[in-house]
C-alpha cells in the first residue's frame, strides 16, 4: 500500500519572471544569470517581497568589507518558500552568512559541499529550516528561504570582502547597483572610509545628494529612506594613493600575513597589431543578456586605434561555425558591427566544439560557462584575449586560459574602454615574483599575473619586520622593482581580517587550476569559512543536528557542543548506510525468483488486483502566465490503444489537421475509438509499427532510423483535483505547425520570449524539429535546458534521458557525468552514468560505476530515496557481464554473476526527487502488476514502490505470455517546489530472445494528468 494515500498540498507555482524580485548585487547587472533572483513558489508568489535592506560598507586602503542585511516579508496567509541566487564579482566570495533562527540571527559554519547538500535534505524532509548557502557555476551563489511564515519575515545575512577596482588612474570605485520594482519600506547604507587623505566622492550618475564627512581618521556617510526606491547605481570615488604603498599586517601566532596595494605603471611596449583576428562569439542563451555595448564599445575602440586587419568571425553555442570573414579598412568594421547587432542567442554552450585555426590571435566574448562540455580550450600558441560583460561568469576559467597563451583576460565590469584597450593594444607588465627572500612565503597572486594600475599581494612573513622586492617585466625579465617594506609594529590593523583576505586570494589563485588543487582549496575554505566551489556554509536549527551530523556549530552553540559531545562520545552521529549492505537479501529474493522459472497456466478465474486510490495533488509549471484549464470527465471503458502524440510536430504546414482527427477543448484532445484520451495526438491510422527480435511494438516512430521503436513523445493525464493544472495546450507548436518551414526557426525565437524559462517550451520545440528530421536543429534547441539553471540535476537528468534516447551518446555522457559529480550521494545519478558510459562503448567503466552505485553512502534517514534500488542495478550488472565478455568483475562476488536472463524488462526512472509516480504492466491476461499487487500468475515480478526519490520501478517476466502488454503511469503529484517544469520520465524496455537483447529508450514529458494512461504497447 502507498504511503501517501490520502495527501492534498496547495497548487504551487513558479512566480513569473516579470515578478522577480531584484536583490543586491555589487555590480553592474541585468536579467536572465546575470541578476540575482528570488524565486518565490506557491499561488501567493507576490505576497513575498524583499521588505528591507540594510548595507553596512567599511573600505581600508583598496579592501571593502560589505555586510547586507535582507528581511523577506510574506504579507499572505500561506507558509511559502524561496530560493534566492546571486552572483559577485571577479575573486570574491562570501565569507560570511547568517539566517535568523527563533528570532535570532545564528552564523553560519563551513562545510564539505556534498556533505552539507545531504545534511540539509536530510533535516529538510522533516520540515524543519536549515539554511545552506553554495557556490554553483562560476561565481554564483545559491541559497533558500525557508518557511517564510504567513505575515512574518526572514533576515539574511550575507557578506564578503573584495579587492577594488580602479575607476581611473586617481580613484578606485566602489559599486552599489540594485533593481526593485517595487518600494522598500526600508533602504539604508552606511560607508565608512578609512585612513584616506581626501573626501571620497558619489559620481554624477549615480543620482544621490550623498556626501562624506570627516569622523577621526575616516570618512562616512549614510543615507536612510522609508517607503522608498533606491536608484539603479552608486558608485563612490574613492582616493587612491599612488606614492605610498599602502600595507596592513596582521600577527597570527607570530605568523604576520600583509596585505598591501600599489601602482604599477611602467613603460607601454606597443603590440604588433595582427594581421589576422579570430573573434569567436559566443551566442548561446546564457549570453544574451551580457552588456553587448561595453563590448561593441571595446571593438570600436580596437578597429580604431589598430585601423587595419583582417577578421574571421565564429560564433559559439552547442556548434562552433565561422560565419564569414571581413576586411577592417581605415577602422571601419560597420559590417561586422552590424552582424553582431542581430546575433540571436540560443543553445547551450560546448566550448569542446571549438576549433583554432590560422588566425594570429584570438578575442573570446564569452561569460566562460560551458553547460555542455568541460571548460577548456584547445592548446595553442597564438595568444587568446578572453572578455566578458558578465556578471554571471567564471571568471578564474576565463584568467587563466588567457594567462596561458600569452594573452589577457579582460573583465569589463572593472574596466572602462580606455584601460580595457590598453591590455589589447599594449604587452602589459607581468609580475615575476619577488626578489629572494626565505623569510618571506606563500605570496600571490602567481607569477605571470598581469600587473598594471592597481596592483595588490598578499603573504606571510616570519619575522614582524622585512622587505620584500617586488618584480615586473615582460618574457625577457625584470623591468621594474617596488621596494616594500613590513613592519607589524606600525603597520598592524584590526580593521580588518588580513588572514582571511590572504586566504581568500590564495583560493582565488589555486581556482585557476581547481582540479589539481581541489583538496587544498577545501581545507582554507573550511578552517576560514569561505565558500568555494566544493565547501559551503550551514545553519542548523538544532544544536542536536550539530552533534548528529558532527558539524563543528558557531561560537555560541560550541560549549553546549563540547558538553554533550563528551558525555555521549559519537553515540547519538547520524548512522550512514549504502546499497551494499542489503545487496545479499536482493540478489537472494531476485535469485529464487528467476530460479522458481514460473510458467503461465490459465486459471478458472483470474484473480483481480486491487488498487489503492489515492487523492492526487500537483505542481502548476511551465509558464505561470498560461490559461488554467479544466477537463472533462473521461469516461470509462476498456483500454484503448494510444498511439503517437505526434500530430502536431509531424504536421505540415499546408494541411491543417482534418475535423475527425482533432478536436480542440480545453485542453485539446484527439478522439481514438470514441474515447477522449489524449491532446493533439493524431489518428491511429497514422501510427507505425516497428519490429524488434521478434516483438512488435504498437507506437509511432518519431525517426525511425534512431530507434528500433518508441513511446510516445508526451502524455496527457487527467487529474482527480481538477480546479487547476499545468497548461498542455502547447499552442507555440500549433503555430510553429501552421507557419513555412523555412519561417519556423525565427517564429520559435519569437515565442521564446514569453516561454524563456520553461524546460517543457525547449523540449517541445526539439522533438517538433527532430520529428521533421532536423536533428541539429532539435539538439540545439534542447540544448538551452542546460543554461536555465545552475547546478541544476533535475534538468540535466532531462538532457541526458532526452540525448541517450536520440543517441547523442557523447552529450549524454557529459550531463550524466556532471550529476554524477553534482549527487555523488546518490544511487540513481551513478546508475544513470554507468548507463551513459555503457552507450559511449566505456564497458568496464560501466560496471565499476554500477558497483558504486552500491557502495556510495548516504544518511538513513534518506533511505526512502535511496534504498532499493539494489533490485534494479543488479539485473543491469547481470545484463552487462553476458552482453560484454571479458570484464574485470573481481570486485564482485562470483554468486552474483549467476545468468539471469528474462524475456522482458521494463523500468521507469523520472528526474525529480519528490514526485510520486507508478509504473503499471497490464499483461495479456489482464492481470495488473504494480507497486499494489507485486506478482502475477505469468510469473511477473515488481521492484520496491518509491514514493520519493526518482524510482526507478522495475517489471520483470521470464516467460512472458503471448500478446499485448500494456505500459502505463500513474502520477499522484509532487512537493518539490522547483521550477523545473512538469516531471520527465524514461522508460528502458529490454526484450530477450534466442540469447540477443534488445533495448528502447524513451523520454516522456508529463502535462495534464490521467491515472493509469498508457505509455506504450508490446506485443509479444
Amino acid at each position: 500500500m502507498k504511503s501517501k494515500t490520502s495527501v492534498s498540498m496547495p497548487k504551487i507555482f513558479q512566480v513569473n519572471l516579470k515578478l522577480l524580485f531584484y536583490v543586491l548585487l555589487f555590480l553592474g547587472i541585468k536579467t536572465f544569470a546575470q541578476s540575482p533572483e528570488l524565486n518565490v513558489k506557491g499561488d501567493d508568489a507576490e505576497k513575498v517581497r524583499l521588505s528591507q535592506l540594510i548595507v553596512n560598507v567599511k573600505v581600508v586602503g583598496n579592501i571593502a568589507y560589505t555586510t547586507a542585511e535582507m528581511h523577506f516579508f510574506n504579507s499572505g496567509t500561506r507558509q511559502m518558500e524561496a530560493e534566492l541566487i546571486f552572483p559577485l564579482p571577479e575573486n570574491v566570495s562570501v565569507s560570511r552568512y547568517a539566517i535568523d533562527i527563533n528570532g535570532k540571527l545564528r552564523e553560519a559554519v563551513p562545510v564539505n559541499k556534498n556533505k552539507g547538500k545531504q545534511v540539509f535534505e536530510a533535516i529538510e524532509h522533516r520540515r524543519v529550516d536549515p539554511g545552506l548557502l553554495e557556490k554553483v557555476d562560476g561565481n554564483n551563489f545559491r541559497t533558500r528561504i525557508y518557511p517564510l511564515l504567513p505575515n512574518g519575515e526572514r533576515i539574511v545575512i550575507i557578506g564578503y570582502e573584495e579587492e577594488l577596482s580602479a575607476f581611473d588612474k586617481d580613484n578606485l570605485a566602489y559599486q552599489l547597483v540594485s533593481r526593485y520594482p517595487k518600494k522598500l519600506d526600508k533602504f539604508e547604507i552606511n560607508v565608512s572610509v578609512l585612513g584616506a587623505s581626501t573626501s571620497p566622492k558619489i559620481t554624477e550618475k549615480s543620482g544621490q545628494d550623498i556626501s562624506f564627512s570627516k569622523w577621526n581618521q575616516s570618512f562616512q556617510t549614510s543615507l536612510k529612506k522609508e517607503n522608498y526606491q533606491p536608484s539603479e547605481k552608486l558608485v563612490f570615488k574613492i582616493p587612491l594613493q599612488q606614492k605610498t604603498p599602502s600595507v596592513v599586517i596582521q600577527d597570527v601566532g607570530s605568523q604576520y600575513y600583509f596585505y598591501g596595494n600599489i601602482f604599477v605603471e611602467g613603460n607601454k611596449i606597443a603590440k604588433k597589431a595582427p594581421n589576422s583576428l579570430g573573434i569567436i562569439w559566443d551566442n548561446s542563451l546564457s549570453c544574451q543578456t551580457r552588456d553587448l555595448q561595453k563590448e561593441l564599445d571595446l571593438l570600436e575602440a580596437y578597429f580604431k586605434k589598430i585601423q587595419n586587419t583582417k577578421v574571421s568571425l565564429y560564433f559559439l553555442n552547442y556548434t562552433f561555425e565561422k560565419q564569414r570573414e571581413f576586411v577592417i579598412s581605415n577602422g571601419n568594421w560597420s559590417e561586422l558591427k552590424s552582424i553582431l547587432q542581430n546575433t540571436k542567442y540560443d543553445g547551450g554552450t560546448r566550448f569542446s566544439q571549438i576549433n583554432l585555426l590560422n588566425d594570429d590571435e584570438y578575442l573570446f566574448f564569452s561569460d566562460g560557462l560551458s553547460s555542455l562540455s568541460e571548460n577548456s580550450l584547445p592548446k595553442t600558441k597564438k595568444a587568446i584575449y578572453t572578455v566578458t560583460s558578465s556578471a554571471s561568469a567564471d571568471f578564474a576559467f576565463l584568467n587563466y586560459s588567457s594567462m596561458q597563451t600569452g594573452g589577457c583576460f579582460i573583465n569589463l565590469n572593472q574596466l572602462n574602454t580606455e584601460n580595457a584597450l590598453d591590455k589589447l593594444v599594449n604587452t602589459n607588465l607581468k609580475f615575476l615574483g619577488i626578489k629572494e627572500n626565505f623569510t618571506v612565503t606563500d605570496l600571490f597572486p602567481m607569477e605571470g599575473t598581469s600587473a598594471s594600475g592597481s596592483f595588490s599581494f598578499s603573504g606571510i612573513s616570519l619575522n614582524p619586520k622585512n622587505e620584500i622586492t617586488l618584480l615586473f617585466g615582460y618574457e625577457k625579465g625584470a623591468v621594474l622593482e617596488r621596494k616594500i617594506s613590513l613592519d607589524a609594529a606600525i603597520q598592524n590593523t584590526n580593521d580588518i581580517n588580513i588572514e582571511k583576505l590572504w586566504a581568500q586570494k590564495k583560493i582565488a589563485n589555486l581556482d585557476l587550476q581547481y582540479a589539481k588543487n581541489a583538496t587544498e582549496i577545501e581545507l582554507l575554505g573550511k578552517k576560514y569559512g569561505i565558500i568555494t566551489k566544493n565547501t559551503s556554509l550551514i545553519v542548523l536549527e538544532d544544536i542536536r543536528d550539530y552533534i548528529s551530523y558532527d558539524i563543528t556549530p558557531p561560537a555560541e552553540l560550541r560549549p553546549e557542543f563540547d558538553r554533550i559531545k563528551k558525555q555521549e562520545q559519537d553515540t547519538n552521529l547520524a548512522k550512514q548506510k549504502s546499497n551494499w549492505e542489503s545487496v545479499e537479501s536482493y540478489f537472494a529474493a531476485l535469485n529464487s525468483w528467476w530460479k522458481e522459472d514460473k510458467k503461465y497456466v490459465a486459471p478458472k478465474v483470474l484473480p483481480k488486483s486491487k488498487k489503492n486510490k489515492r487523492t492526487a495533488y500537483e505542481t502548476i509549471k511551465g509558464d505561470a502566465d498560461a490559461a488554467l484549464t479544466v477537463d472533462e470527465p473521461v469516461g470509462a471503458g476498456a483500454a484503448v490503444e494510444i498511439m503517437e502524440d505526434n500530430s502536431v510536430y509531424n504536421q505540415v504546414a499546408s494541411s491543417p489537421p482534418q475535423v475527425d482527427m482533432v478536436r480542440f477543448v480545453a485542453p485539446t484532445v484527439v478522439e481514438m475509438k470514441d474515447k477522449k484520451v489524449g491532446y493533439e495526438a493524431e489518428s491511429a491510422a497514422k501510427s507505425l509499427s516497428g519490429k524488434v527480435e521478434g516483438v512488435a511494438i504498437n507506437a509511432t516512430s518519431e525517426r525511425a532510423s534512431s530507434l528500433n521503436y518508441s513511446v510516445s513523445d508526451t502524455i496527457a493525464f487527467n487529474s482527480k483535483n481538477k480546479d487547476k493544472n499545468w497548461n498542455p495546450d502547447r499552442l507555440y507548436l500549433k503555430a510553429l505547425a501552421s507557419a513555412p518551414k523555412e519561417k519556423q526557426y525565427d517564429l520559435y525565437l519569437e515565442l521564446r520570449k514569453a516561454q524563456e524559462r520553461n524546460p517543457s517550451f525547449y523540449f517541445d520545440i526539439a522533438h517538433f524539429f527532430y520529428n521533421q528530421g532536423d536533428v541539429k536543429k532539435a539538439v540545439q534547441v534542447l540544448s538551452n535546458i542546460g543554461d536555465l539553471g545552475l547546478e541544476n540535476h533535475q534538468l540535466y537528468k532531462t538532457l541526458t534521458y532526452t540525448l541517450r534516447q536520440w543517441q547523442d551518446f557523447d552529450d549524454a555522457l557529459f550531463t550524466a557525468k556532471q550529476v554524477a559529480k553534482w549527487r555523488a550521494h546518490e544511487p540513481q545519478s551513478l546508475r544513470d552514468y554507468a548507463l551513459a558510459l555503457e552507450d559511449a562503448g566505456n564497458y568496464q567503466e560501466a560496471f565499476d560505476q554500477l558497483i558504486k552505485a552500491l557502495e556510495v553512502n548516504y544518511y538513513g534517514e534518506m533511505s526512502g530515496q535511496y534504498e532499493g534500488v539494489e533490485d534494479i542495478i543488479l539485473m543491469d550488472i547481470n545484463r552487462l557481464v553476458t552482453e560484454y565478455k571479458g570484464l574485470n568483475t573481481d570486485k564482485l562476488d562470483k554468486k552474483y554473476l549467476e545468468k539471469m536472463p528474462v524475456d522482458m524488462r521494463v523500468i521507469m526512472n523520472w528526474n525529480l526527487m519528490d514526485v510520486d509516480l507508478d509504473l503499471h504492466i497490464i499483461e495479456p491476461t489482464g492481470e495488473e502488476c504494480y507497486y499494489g499487487h507485486k506478482t502475477t500468475q505469468a510469473g511477473a515480478r515488481f521492484s520496491k514502490d518509491f514514493t520519493q526519490g526518482y524510482g526507478p520501478e522495475q517489471y520483470l517476466i521470464r516467460n512472458a505470455v503471448k500478446g499485448k502488454y500494456q505500459i502505463k503511469t500513474n502520477f499522484y503529484g509532487e512537493t518539490e517546489l522547483t521550477e523545473n517544469g512538469p516531471a520527465t520520465i524514461m522508460v528502458e524496455i529490454y526484450t530477450t530472445r534466442a540469447g540477443k537483447t534488445a533495448r528502447t529508450l524513451k523520454t516522456i514529458q508529463l502535462g495534464k494528468i490521467k491515472e493509469n494512461e498508457v505509455l506504450a504497447e508490446i506485443i509479444w
